[in-house]
């Protein structure tokens, strides 16, 4: 289990900013944030688990009741004090964190910089790893707000439509420059995205008779181009 634990911080840890002073294992800074009468949910679990922040050293936090905010891209946790009150975590204390559901299953994410995809992105945000410890294939899971009236939140409280949630699920793979570069799950995409080794991709995916449909399958071929 400890063996399983140091993999996970590596993974999370290995893209992250240089080591500093800041970090720690508190994790009691934030500020509150209230849940508007919403269909659906901005999270990505439907309960608060368990979970660990990791901080800019690579130390664990303590352990807290976690969620991810995927609509604004904002790590919460609810307050232990009886209250239940929704506090954001200061994101830029720590490189990464993990979450672990009910059913033992771990959720791990890492900061990742804008300037690290083939397209820079917006901001600098967290992303889950699909199989760690490498971090060969990242997932990026958002939640837009869609408001049936089109003319903001205000207009839907005052009508029987209310807005709601949808999910956008988005994977990039670690190509060419130490890039990540946006794919779709399918062989001409990777293929794309390995364009630099494309013959011996080709080679690899036709030999193996992959043909890719999971982010699963991705990091088989991710891993094989990086051996090359």
């Amino acid at each position: 289990m400890k063996k399983l634990t140091y993999l996970l911080i590596f993974a999370i840890s290995y893209f992250s900013y240089a080591q500093n002073d800041t970090g720690g294992n508190s994790i009691t800074d934030g500020f509150q944030i209230r849940a508007a009468a919403i269909k659906g949910t901005p999270f990505l679990l439907t309960e608060w688990v368990s979970g660990y922040a990791v901080d800019l050293n690579g130390k664990l936090s303590e352990e807290k009741k976690l969620n991810y905010n995927v609509h604004e891209h904002k790590l919460t946790y609810k307050t232990n004090n009886g209250t239940g009150k929704i506090m954001v975590i200061d994101s830029n204390k720590y490189s990464g964190f993990i979450l672990t559901d009910a059913n033992k299953n771990d959720y791990l994410f890492t900061k990742v910089e804008a300037n690290q995809f083939t397209k820079t992105q917006k901001k600098t945000k967290f992303y889950q790893i699909v199989s760690p410890p490498g971090k060969f294939v990242l997932l990026e899971t958002e939640k837009y707000l869609n408001d049936p009236n089109k003319s903001g939140w205000i207009s839907s409280q005052n009508t029987t439509k209310r807005a709601e949630y949808e999910t956008k699920t988005t994977y990039y793979v670690l190509a060419q420059n130490e890039k990540y570069t946006k794919i779709s799950l399918n062989n001409s995409s990777v293929l794309k995205a390995f364009k630099d080794k494309k013959k011996e991709i080709s080679a690899y995916l036709k030999t193996n008779n992959i043909k890719i449909k999971t982010a699963e399958d991705v990091d088989k071929v991710a891993q094989h181009y990086h051996s090359l």
